[in-house]
């Protein structure tokens, strides 16, 4: 699915690992440096875009400035709070909503990001055996996740349910879903397995956004850029 045979999303689910960064010794000992600058910079412009494609939703979003003053009440004593305005209190139900129900994106739009792991987790590493670079996730069981929204496909989950924090932000009614074998990792102490009756297969649609990101960067020029401040013209 390359639009560019040096600059490439994984088809399948490959995780990114650390020992084929750019910056690792093995990496820019295999490569020339004007080629390993080109393809690093290439993708790290995809990889910015891409994560910008994937809006960040609930618990991903950054705090309400009501939230910051108040930081020991919950969303609901917030919203009830004397003198909070009407606009923040919309605010506040909306990120409820958020939280409570994580709503997907409309098919098919890039997925949308509830604990900004999906987001974060994007990154991009060296290829040897095709030198070229690849943009992915690194997190342990992300590159599955990556692959079914950028692809479709069907997921077997798990339910967990948040145990609220009596002293701090009480988020009441949440059921997050993971894939069998995996847990949560943000504030994994805060998250019960539920029982087996609540293990479920889900159809994932096509959300894809590494094609539209690296579709984006060309349309930019970007990838043409990085490689032209790399490249010269020599001899005569």
């Amino acid at each position: 699915m390359a639009l560019l045979p040096s600059i490439q999303p994984a088809q399948i689910p490959v995780r990114i690992q650390f020992k084929y960064f750019f910056d690792r010794a093995g990496v820019a000992s295999s490569i020339s440096k004007v080629k390993r600058d080109g393809l690093y910079r290439s993708g790290s412009v995809v990889m910015r875009i891409t994560r910008r494609l994937i809006k960040k939703f609930g618990m991903a979003r950054p705090k309400l400035a009501v939230m910051k003053q108040n930081p020991t009440l919950t969303l609901g004593q917030l919203h009830n709070l004397p003198g909070t305005s009407k606009r923040t209190q919309e605010k506040i139900r909306e990120r409820i909503f958020q939280i409570k129900f994580r709503p997907a994106s409309v098919a098919p739009n890039p997925p949308h990001t509830h604990l900004g792991t999906l987001r974060n987790s994007i990154t991009y590493a060296y290829d040897s055996g095709s030198e070229s670079v690849v943009i992915g996730g690194f997190m342990p069981g992300i590159p599955r996740i990556v692959s079914l929204h950028e692809f479709g496909g069907r997921q077997t989950m798990q339910a967990w349910a948040w145990i609220p924090d009596h002293n701090g932000r009480n988020y009441r009614g949440i059921i997050g879903w993971w894939a069998v074998g995996r847990k949560p990792r943000l504030r994994p102490q805060r998250w019960q397995q539920m029982g087996s009756q609540w293990v479920r297969s889900f159809e994932y649609p096509k959300r894809p956004y590494m094609q539209p990101g690296l579709r984006e960067a060309i349309r930019r020029n970007e990838i043409v850029r990085q490689f032209a401040k790399n490249a010269r013209i020599s001899g005569g």
